[in-house]
């Protein structure tokens, strides 16, 4: 059966009370999607004429990605979709407004009818990033959980598994929704799109919206929603959380080869690298022996001279570091180096990770230095109080534990994405 995708109707002269009722019809159907989305997806998983193997084996051949990095995202997205993620995202929409609209239905009748005049759903173009298997996935579902039309462009560097999830939910029921994807920019369906949801570089943002607009795709005053946080930062209280959290901070910087916007970049701990070189060397060896068996065996030879490369340009960083005297810890191709605050560049996802030795309230600085580069901050631990005060705007504190798995109604750059979509978001 069609699921009814009305959404209705949002204007600023709306009675409260009308406005009110429509919200609750809204998240009652997104509920009902969220439920149905949350059962085909899991289906997605588990049923073998889905399509998800041959679009791992794709990936594992077409892609850079890992055979270990696609299966670590493909089990943890599963896991968080039987949690009831999807479910509890509409919830968390709910659950605020209703604080804000509880009181005008105290002090007024409810005998308003909800107007009947549906509101168009509004058309969305996701422009997805492929950094990561499946990165794109989060934005997908936000649209088809707000009662949107979906139109996707689809990343080169992950073609194949987001777009064997958008067919299937075609076959389960969803194509009123999901309206189109390509993976060529100029092939994207001239839409009147109300908004653009992109993830990606700052420096392919302004070109490609360029070539949209002149090619008529977009109108020049359309509504985007950019993100483009490229890295996230840990904070280590004391020695001893650093070696009884060592493996999930590494966990943290190597997994995806670092290049996710929940990546650590850079740490900030008031002990020197120096007094952590064991634990932290220990911890790299044993994760990245772990990733060196995962990893492809295939096209062996490419790899060597891509590898043999890679070590050249860590021997030159090394040399470096010590002509100047900083402290460094290295390990297969990844570098950690010491930086004072001051002097702490951007980290370029590049297998380069800063170590800041200072105490937590340098934390204001780096986050106001770095602007929207950064994603989150996360704490080792139970405690975050530490963190509690010093970072009034900074919404994104989390643990560490979450950093490479977390919910699937995670901020991306701060924005609850469903929310910013949900036609009565007050």
């Amino acid at each position: 059966s069609k699921m009814d995708n009305t959404v209705l109707l949002n204007s600023s002269q709306t009675n409260p009370i009308k406005l009110s009722k429509a919200y609750k019809n809204w998240a009652k159907q997104a509920k009902d999607r969220a439920l149905l989305l949350q059962k085909h997806l899991i289906e997605w998983f588990e049923d073998e004429q889905s399509g998800m193997q041959t679009a791992i084996q794709q990936s594992i051949y077409g892609t850079n990605f890992t055979s270990a990095d696609i299966h670590f995202q493909l089990s943890s997205i599963k896991c968080r979709l039987e949690a009831g993620d999807l479910v509890r995202w509409v919830e968390q929409c709910d659950g605020e407004e209703d604080q804000q609209l509880g009181q005008t239905e105290q002090n007024e009748q409810e005998d308003y009818e909800v107007d009947s005049q549906p509101y168009e759903q509004t058309h969305v173009l996701c422009i997805h990033a492929g950094n990561l298997p499946l990165v794109g996935l989060q934005d997908a579902l936000a649209v088809l959980l707000a009662g949107h039309y979906y139109t996707g462009k689809i990343s080169r560097k992950d073609p194949y598994l987001l777009v064997s999830i958008l067919k299937w939910l075609v076959q389960r029921g969803w194509e009123a929704q999901i309206q189109d994807w390509t993976i060529e920019t100029t092939d994207i369906p001239a839409t009147n799109y109300q908004k653009v949801l992109f993830s990606g570089s700052e420096s392919s943002l302004t070109t490609l919206k360029n070539i949209l607009v002149k090619a008529e795709i977009i109108e020049s005053q359309t509504t985007w929603l950019n993100r483009t946080a490229s890295f996230s930062m840990a904070y280590c209280p004391n020695k001893e959380m650093v070696k009884k959290h060592a493996s999930q901070l590494i966990e943290a910087v190597v997994r995806h080869g670092g290049k996710g916007c929940r990546s650590v970049g850079v740490v900030v701990c008031p002990v020197g690298l120096n007094e952590l070189q064991n634990p932290l060397e220990e911890a790299l060896k044993s994760t990245l022996v772990v990733a060196e068996i995962e990893a492809n065996p295939d096209s062996k030879i490419l790899k060597q001279e891509a590898k043999q490369n890679k070590l050249t340009s860590v021997a030159y960083k090394k040399a470096y570091s010590l002509a100047i005297d900083r402290t460094f810890l290295c390990v297969g191709d990844w570098l950690i180096e010491e930086h004072s605050v001051e002097q702490v560049p951007e980290p370029r996802s590049n297998r380069v990770v800063y170590w800041v030795k200072a105490d937590v309230e340098v934390l204001g600085s780096l986050v106001e230095r770095f602007g929207l580069a950064l994603q989150s901050i996360y704490y080792l631990g139970a405690d975050n109080s530490s963190l509690e005060g010093l970072l009034n705007d900074f919404t994104n504190i989390e643990s560490i534990d979450y950093a490479q798995r977390p919910p699937l109604y995670w901020k991306p750059d701060g924005v609850d994405i469903l929310r910013y979509l949900c036609p009565f978001i007050i």
